[in-house]
C-alpha cells in the first residue's frame, strides 16, 4: 500500500514551532496573533519543502485557506485556495495532502526535481 497518504502532522508541528522560536520576527509564519493571515498547520515537509495551510482573511475573494508551498526562502505562493468553510477546510485538507504525495513522488525521481 505505497500510495496511501500518510501525514505526520505532529513532527511538522514540532518543526514549525522550533522555526518560531528561532526567528519570532519572521511576520510570515507567525499569522496565530489574530492578523489578516492565519498558519493553521503544516501537511508535510519534503526536503526543503513544506505544504502548510494558511486561513487569509484578507484575501480579494474573502476569507479563504490558502494550501501554500513553503521553501527556507519564503512562500511560493498558494497551490489551492478555498473558501473558509467547513466544506473549504474538508477540500484544503484533500489537496494539501494530494501536494505533499506529488513532491514525494517528485523527490524520488532521479535527476532534475523540475521535470513533472
Amino acid at each position: 500500500m505505497d500510495n496511501v497518504i500518510r501525514p505526520d502532522f505532529q513532527r511538522a508541528a514540532k518543526a514549525r514551532d522550533e522555526t518560531r522560536d528561532e526567528a519570532p520576527g519572521n511576520d510570515r509564519k507567525a499569522g496565530r496573533g489574530g492578523g489578516p493571515a492565519q498558519y493553521v498547520r503544516c501537511y508535510g515537509e519534503i526536503g526543503t519543502h513544506a505544504v502548510s495551510l494558511v486561513r487569509d482573511r484578507a484575501s480579494p475573494k474573502g476569507d479563504v485557506y490558502q494550501v501554500v508551498i513553503d521553501t527556507p526562502d519564503g512562500q511560493i505562493g498558494p497551490v489551492g485556495v478555498e473558501p473558509a468553510t467547513p466544506d473549504g477546510m474538508f477540500d484544503a485538507d484533500r489537496i494539501g495532502l494530494a501536494v505533499v504525495r506529488t513532491l514525494e513522488l517528485l523527490a524520488r525521481r532521479p535527476g532534475d526535481f523540475d521535470v513533472a
